[in-house]
């Protein structure tokens, strides 16, 4: 019995949506219990981010700026890697604590769209759709890249579209109409341009394997395929330009070049990654690892596809290369880099899995279409290829799956190929057995979603996400209509400084800017390839940027010379003490001589308050002895930089003891390098801190003169060889006194303040210029006493003005770099799109009109005969 379309691409949409809900209910995601689906950079970046957008679209603030992190980011370019689909408007209908909720649920319906959206495609492949539909829908859904990547919740947007912008292409070709396709592809370069990167990629080579007609179709639905292209980008270029240029300026933009070939793995182990009940990879440091799994179904139609006699040979070879292509992409480093638009995979590998999937679901397709040509042979040829694919995965690869995995794969194919076989034969009950074959695939494909949600484990909200309404009271209760900073001690979320209402100094998100990764990381503060945080604060740092208040939740350590200030729930907040701060300072322009790219810290702050303010050593640092060494040897360089080779791994592969010879109000500790697994300090064998402290200057304390400080390192890591700088010094408090007189007397007064405006007053001397803890970016506009001024860099990072000397009257106002023309564009292309729409039914009613009078003039065979 045919079933109608329409009730196809119901249930195209309604399997996986039944298939999520169950999952929410079973591991207790919101509101079925307390977990989330948002894991790993899900809940580390992505709710922080959520977060900002739900304050200002309730709010009202600007989409262009904000100072929940980072010191101040551009928001715009954030917001279009991250949030910029329209589904996410869906957050309002939810309370700010709702907002996990709000997200998964959001996940649970992009999964189920885009079941639909490949329903809508395979669907049109046919005059007749039937259950395999429901099968390729399914798969597309709820495999393991959907399954292991869900929490990358701003790429399910392309992904779902992207059978719509197949669709697109296919229909420009054959129908001459391009409108569909240049909406799809609009909508996902909209959406995230990432992603929209590989689908753009994968476009031109599915172009370049249509069948065509000939080369003169081939030609000119080139040029209009290139048309419509170019008018999506267009359509998008109010997020694409300013994206673009935000995105130059983080550590990745900056850093583009190929890499070397290399082979990250190879074929037996990616072919294990295809077999049912694999464990979807949800993050692996590992490049060569991928989500390819998309039902056992596909692996078996892949040799039905090569065989089936009413499949062109031109197209299995087309089929058959891409397949060959997208394995060597998995594996091989150039390929990989140009498919992830030029940028390394940190630690998600091989994002543009999915595409590999829709191949083997559109050779399944074909092959079901085909189904009439199926010989028995064939399949018993699949069941052997099937199982031999089976023995070289077991055999061969790095990494072999579980014996049951193997088992469980075995069984699918022999049942699969059973079905097919018995329908080889049976013909006059083909349709109840390509329902059976359907039934079993869907079956397969839900358990094995069910069996990765499971793997890949959910969030507890109330553990991360509880303080949030004490967190809102406290910053009601503090706020005194000034600007200022507050961080958290010890963050649950890397970025749980922006997930509150705080103007915070952190920030972990692929929009960092690289100067100030760069620079962060030189005074001292934890850095990563795209983040810098608030561990490695100092007085010096936290005056340098308006710091003014610490919380601290019930089980953080205290360690601080911060001021209790109140309690809120569960957060103790600690005040800044030193008073008269601000975003911004008069410096010195010998500040111009700062050597900001030494490897210790010390120096760095010390050579800032010496050109910046004129203070001198404000931190002294401590003569270090050579280490004792066990199991290691260890060589020291001019620089104080320790060469180790170590043979096993000890807690005392290094122990470095540093006489005190006065007393210390405020010892700070710093040390980097490579291969350091775990690090002790002790002051006279008392344990004071301990665990991973790399990278970030560590606050010790009162240190009593005759006292011994003892640095234990243990090394371990990938290779024998590494590094390690050891710096100490005490901070000099009184010196701290006198900086904080100079710099709070030279401070810039705010009168106004919004997301993306700035204007207030301050006191230029000779030879100074304004210094802002604000970073640099092109899109800040400067007025100085109502003139337009120029911005330069102090430390390749931060934002500054030189002023003439005497009172002056500063405004910054905030507009994204590209933002201006990407409207103009935009409004221009969304113009010409909208005129296609307009014009062209009636084109096509006019060319009909047109080919029937012609039918009409010409002779009929009988009037030819007569002549």
């Amino acid at each position: 019995m045919e079933i109608k379309k329409k009730y196809l691409l119901l249930l195209s949409f309604c399997i996986p949506l039944a298939v999520m809900i169950a999952c929410m209910a079973i591991f207790q995601v919101e509101p079925f219990g307390n977990n989330s689906f948002l894991i790993i950079d899900g809940l580390h970046q992505y709710m922080p981010f959520f977060s900002i957008l739900y304050d200002k679209l309730q709010e009202g603030g600007s989409l262009f700026y904000s100072f929940r992190a980072g010191l101040g980011i551009n928001f715009l370019s954030l917001f279009s890697y991250y949030l910029s689909s329209p589904l996410n408007f869906f957050i309002l209908l939810f309370d700010k604590t709702q907002l996990n909720m709000a997200v998964s649920l959001l996940i649970v319906l992009k999964i189920a769209l885009s079941g639909l959206t490949a329903g809508i495609y395979f669907s049109s492949k046919t005059k007749k759709p039937g259950v395999t539909v429901l099968v390729c829908s399914a798969a597309y859904a709820l495999n393991s890249y959907m399954v292991g990547y869900c929490w990358n919740v701003m790429w399910l947007d392309a992904v779902m579209i992207f059978p719509i912008v197949i669709l697109g292409i296919e229909r420009l070709i054959d129908k001459k109409d391009g409108r569909l396709y240049g909406a799809a592809l609009f909508y996902a370069l909209y959406c995230n341009y990432y992603i929209a990167f590989m689908i753009c990629i994968f476009a031109v080579i599915w172009y370049l394997f249509y069948s065509f007609r000939s080369v003169r179709q081939f030609f000119f639905r080139g040029i209009a395929f290139a048309f419509y292209s170019l008018l999506s980008a267009g359509m998008a270029a109010i997020l694409l330009i300013p994206a673009y240029l935000g995105i130059r300026q983080t550590a990745s933009g900056t850093d583009m070049g190929l890499p070397e070939h290399a082979w990250q793995t190879g074929f037996a182990d990616l072919l294990t990654r295809q077999f049912d009940m694999v464990h979807p990879v949800s993050h692996d440091n590992f490049d060569g690892n991928a989500n390819l799994y998309i039902g056992m179904f596909a692996v078996f139609a892949v040799v039905l596809y090569l065989f089936n006699r009413e499949i062109r040979l031109l197209d299995k070879l087309k089929k058959g290369l891409l397949l060959v292509l997208f394995y060597l992409s998995f594996s091989e480093d150039i390929l990989n880099f140009i498919w992830h638009g030029f940028h390394n995979q940190y630690g998600i590998p091989n994002r543009f899995s999915f595409l590999f999937g829709f191949v083997l679901l559109c050779m399944l397709f074909e092959v079901m279409e085909h189904r009439d040509c199926i010989k028995n042979w064939q399949v018993v040829l699949s069941c052997l290829v099937g199982v031999g694919l089976l023995f070289v995965s077991r055999k061969w690869a790095e990494s072999p799956l579980d014996d049951g995995i193997y088992g469980a794969a075995g069984m699918l194919m022999l049942l699969y190929g059973l079905i097919l076989f018995v329908m080889s034969f049976d013909k006059r009950h083909r349709k109840w057995h390509v329902t059976a074959f359907s039934a079993v695939a869907v079956a397969e494909l839900c358990v094995t979603a069910v069996l990765g949600f499971d793997y890949i484990g959910q969030i507890s909200v109330p553990k991360f996400f509880s303080g949030t309404e004490d967190m809102e009271e406290a910053v009601d209760a503090l706020d005194n209509g000034t600007f200022y900073r507050s961080e958290l001690a010890d963050a649950k979320m890397v970025n749980e400084n922006a997930w509150y209402r705080l103007n915070a100094v952190g920030l972990f998100g692929s929009t960092a800017a690289d100067g100030m990764v760069k620079i962060m990381d030189s005074l001292g503060f934890y850095t990563g390839a795209n983040e810098y945080l608030y561990q490695g604060g100092t007085p010096v740092t936290n005056l340098l940027l308006n710091v003014r208040y610490i919380y601290y939740h019930p089980e953080d350590q205290m360690n601080t010379d911060f001021a209790y200030k109140d309690t809120f729930g569960d957060f103790d907040v600690y005040e800044n003490t030193t008073r008269g701060m601000s975003i911004g300072y008069m410096i010195n322009n010998d500040i111009d001589n700062w050597f900001y790219e030494s490897a210790y810290p010390f120096r760095v702050q010390n050579e800032l308050c010496a050109y910046g303010w004129g203070i001198y050593d404000i931190f002294e640092g401590l003569e270090i002895p050579d280490p004792a060494v066990n199991g290691c040897t260890a060589s020291r360089t001019n620089d104080g930089e320790y060469y180790f080779e170590y043979e096993e791994s000890s807690e005392d592969n290094m122990v470095f003891s540093i006489p005190v010879e006065k007393d210390m109000d405020d010892l700070y500790i710093f040390y980097d390098g490579t291969q350091v697994e775990n690090a002790e300090i002790s002051i006279n064998g008392s344990v004071v801190k301990q665990g991973d402290l790399d990278s970030y200057m560590l606050p010790v304390g009162q240190v009593e003169e005759g006292s011994v400080v003892t640095v234990k390192f243990e090394l371990k890591g990938e290779t024998p060889t590494g590094y390690v700088r050891l710096s100490a010094a005490d901070f000099n408090a009184t010196l701290y006194e006198s900086l904080v007189k100079i710099m709070t007397s030279r401070a810039f007064q705010i009168d106004e303040m919004t997301d993306r405006y700035i204007s207030g007053t301050v006191s230029a001397g000779e030879n100074q210029k304004l210094f802002l803890s604000v970073p640099y970016d092109d899109g800040w506009e400067v007025l100085v006493d109502g003139k337009p001024a120029d911005t330069e860099k102090i430390g390749s990072a931060f934002l500054a003005v030189s002023l003439t000397p005497g009172e002056h009257h500063i405004s910054l106002t905030f507009t994204p770099s590209g933002f201006s023309a990407g409207w103009k564009i935009s409004l221009l292309c969304f113009g010409i799109y909208i005129l296609i729409c307009i014009c062209a039914p009636v084109i096509r009613r006019k060319r009909q009109e047109w080919e029937l009078r012609k039918n009409e003039e010409m002779p009929t065979d009988d009037e030819l005969a007569n002549l």
